[in-house]
């Protein structure tokens, strides 16, 4: 999905604007039943200026809080349009970035970069499908540190080929001392669009993968 800057803008303003008008309502309402209190109050028992004072601090205390959070949200917007605005750039180039999703397109899988902090043994790498279920298991042995390539063959445990479709990838194995070890993992593909979900600048890969913005490592110009 792309980014519609001038939409997002002016729903930015118009919810802005909402809630500046719904907290002047919540002010006035506040100052009316005030003045209705001291016009009724009883002249024998009136409201005791200290808690009046202290009511007054504590709806300003609310106000001053109200408004700080509406500016920050405003400009939390503002800068994820500015970021999602920029990110456009990254449409028709090759991204890598950290992530664990692997598609699978007329049977043939994306590949996958993992990294090991230490030298591990007994490594595996665990395919799952979208329902989270184990779909294959690779062995891959005794491993040293750094990066390595991974390339799966799109192929199941009984050895079909799977449904076309996004999968998870997961490298696990144990270290010298018998821990647990789980390799970081790197994806790639090729940008076609952008989008912004739950405050996150979201990049949208031609083959129906996802990644964030923030996550990306590196960019590969395909054009250059």
């Amino acid at each position: 999905m792309y980014v519609d800057t001038t939409s997002y803008l002016n729903s930015i303003k118009t919810s802005s604007t909402s809630s500046t008008a719904s907290s002047s309502m919540g002010k006035d309402d506040f100052l009316a039943i005030l003045v209705a209190q001291l016009e009724n109050q009883d002249p024998f028992n009136s409201t005791d200026p200290a808690e009046m004072i202290g009511q007054l601090t504590q709806f300003s205390i609310l106000e001053q809080m109200t408004n700080m959070n509406e500016t920050l949200t405003s400009t939390l917007a503002a800068v994820n349009v500015q970021t999602a605005t920029g990110a456009v750039s990254y449409i028709g180039k090759t991204v890598m970035a950290q992530g664990s999703t692997l598609s699978v397109e007329d049977g043939t899988a994306s590949s996958a970069t993992y990294t090991l902090d230490s030298d591990a043994t007994g490594l595996k790498a665990y395919i799952y499908d979208e329902d989270g279920s184990v779909v294959r298991t690779v062995t891959i042995g005794d491993q040293t540190s750094g990066d390595h390539d991974f390339q799966w063959d799109g192929k199941d445990d009984d050895g079909e080929t799977v449904d076309d479709g996004t999968y998870t990838l997961a490298i696990a194995g144990t270290d010298a001392d018998g821990n647990d070890v789980v390799a970081s993992t790197v994806i790639s593909g090729l940008v076609s669009g952008v989008s912004v979900s739950s405050g996150t600048v979201m990049l949208s890969l031609k083959d129906g993968r996802e990644v964030a913005l923030a996550n990306v490592t590196s960019v590969v110009d395909t054009d250059a």
